[in-house]
C-alpha cells in the first residue's frame, strides 16, 4: 500500500513538473509576442484552466476524484523543482534565443526594405510619365 502511494506521489511530482513546462511555454510565448495587461490576464486564465483540467483528470483517474493533500504537495514540489532548475535554464536560453531571432528578423526586414526601395527607385525612373511623353503617344 505504501509503495503504491509513493508511486502516486512521484506521479504527482511529474504532473507538477509538466505544469512548469506549460508555464514556461506561456513565458516563452510572451518573449516572442509582447502582450499587454489584458492579454497577459487572458493567458494566465488559460494557464489556470489548463492545469485545473489536468489536475481534475489526474485526481479522477488516480484517486477516483478524492482530493489528497500529499498529491497537491507533490505537484507543488514538482513544479518548484522544475522551475528552480531546468526552468531557469530553459528561460535563460529562450531569452537569448528570442533576442537573436528578433535581431535577425529586424535585419532581414531592413535588408528587404532597402532592396525594395532600390528596385522601386529604378522602376520609377524608367516609368515616369512626363508631359512630353504623354503628348507623343499615338491616339488609340
Amino acid at each position: 500500500m505504501i509503495a503504491g502511494e509513493a508511486l502516486l506521489f512521484l506521479s504527482s511530482c511529474l504532473l507538477g513538473g509538466s505544469f512548469g513546462v506549460l508555464y514556461d511555454g506561456f513565458r516563452v510565448l510572451r518573449l516572442f509576442i509582447p502582450t499587454g495587461e489584458k492579454l497577459a490576464f487572458i493567458e494566465d486564465g488559460l494557464f489556470f484552466l489548463l492545469i485545473t483540467a489536468m489536475n481534475f483528470l489526474f485526481f479522477l483517474s488516480r484517486t477516483y476524484g478524492k482530493l489528497r493533500v500529499f498529491l497537491l504537495v507533490g505537484e507543488l514540489l514538482g513544479f518548484l523543482i522544475y522551475y528552480l532548475t531546468v526552468g531557469r535554464a530553459v528561460f535563460f536560453l529562450m531569452l537569448h534565443l528570442s533576442r537573436g531571432i528578433k535581431r535577425a528578423f529586424h535585419g532581414t526586414i531592413h535588408i528587404c526594405a532597402k532592396i525594395i526601395s532600390i528596385v522601386a527607385r529604378k522602376f520609377r525612373n524608367k516609368t515616369v510619365d512626363t508631359d512630353e511623353n504623354i503628348g507623343n503617344q499615338p491616339d488609340s
